[in-house]
């Protein structure tokens, strides 16, 4: 039968260990930034509120959110009651909540962090950031682990991607049927494209929000064989009326071959939405090989092979090549060889 004293020490060890675990507990965070929610979620620490919960849903959803993070108004009106219900630790804000501090610091401390430059999405301020996250959460370890993640996923889609690094890519956003944002070199998905050696099709202005609004027009200004990705979410009239113009209709990006649909990447986002991205490109570009056919290469050449073909026949008959000259001319000779090569690319997979 233990003492009095034994129970005593046992008592307080017992006291010790809880408050050791309690005291090394994951703060409650609450947050209005849909980027920070995204990173906090991916390290294992989804924060308790979130601003615009169900609208995350829609627009980021990678990692999707536990039933634990509860809604806390709109990002730009919190709900002040709620979160008092909720009762952070503390704030977790980018500048743009800025305005809305002092009603978050009479709830509890505020801390402001930024992903985002005014350059646009830097892939070294965005692991910064991350790191500094994981410091103020106190979970330093969870950081690194999401950092090494996703620098592994980028080191398997590399080869997966390889055969199409002499394609160009381009993603967009819909605002309508004729209306959307094309994303530029200072966006997230420039930075993916560049940690997996994949290029850019637009070289076009882009503003600290990484994209530039273009119409449909300016779709046709992009090289003929572009793989257009095409970002959810989009108006749900987007494809009706895409369907109904003539326009989009003689466009490569019409036909399935020569677009791909992804599912919401937050274009604002941060590495979790980086390794979405990443993931979705190595999912839907088809499988090739190193020795599968090269049609960008065959382009080239056939290009290249009816230039000098058009040659000899000045030389021997002071004309064109006349069954070249109609339908084949070489001022508009890209956009037809390209319909010709994805034709026959189209017949191989069928076959």
């Amino acid at each position: 039968r233990a003492s009095l004293p034994h129970l005593a020490a046992r008592l307080f060890l017992t006291a010790a260990a809880l408050f050791a675990v309690f005291s090394h507990a994951a703060p409650r965070v609450a947050t209005s930034d849909w980027t920070i929610t995204e990173t906090l979620t991916a390290m294992g620490h989804p924060p308790v509120g979130v601003a615009d919960r169900r609208v995350y849903d829609t627009w980021v959803n990678y990692p999707p959110l536990p039933a634990s993070a509860k809604e806390a108004g709109l990002r730009f009106q919190p709900n002040l009651e709620r979160l008092y219900q909720i009762k952070p630790d503390f704030f977790v804000q980018s500048s743009w909540y800025a305005a809305a501090k002092p009603q978050f610091e009479k709830i509890a401390p505020v801390h402001e962090l930024d992903f985002g430059t005014p350059k646009g999405i830097e892939y070294a301020h965005t692991l910064d950031t991350t790191r500094k996250l994981g410091r103020l959460i106190g979970e330093t370890p969870a950081a690194e682990k999401l950092i090494r993640d996703t620098e592994n996923r980028f080191a398997r889609a590399r080869p997966v991607l390889a055969p199409y690094r002499n394609r160009p890519f381009a993603a967009v956003q819909f605002a309508d049927g004729r209306h959307l944002r094309i994303y530029s070199k200072t966006s997230l998905f420039q930075v993916v494209f560049d940690k997996l050696g994949l290029k850019n099709a637009w070289t076009g202005k882009s503003n600290e929000w990484g994209f530039e609004n273009i119409t449909l027009v300016d779709l046709a200004k992009l090289p003929p064989d572009t793989v257009l990705i095409i970002v959810k979410p989009h108006p749900q009239n987007t494809r009706p009326v895409l369907e109904k113009s003539t326009l989009w209709k003689r466009l490569p990006f019409s036909r399935p071959e020569n677009r791909r649909i992804f599912e919401p990447s937050w274009s604002y986002g941060a590495l979790p939405s980086m390794q979405h991205f990443t993931l979705q490109l190595m999912r839907s570009m088809p499988s090739e090989t190193a020795s599968s056919f090269d049609w960008h290469l065959c382009a080239k050449f056939f290009h290249q092979f009816l230039g000098f073909m058009q040659n000899i026949a000045f030389s021997l008959f002071n004309q064109p090549l006349q069954c070249f000259s109609s339908r084949f001319r070489i001022t508009d000779f890209d956009i037809h060889l390209s319909q010709i090569i994805f034709g026959f690319k189209r017949c191989s997979h069928a076959d």
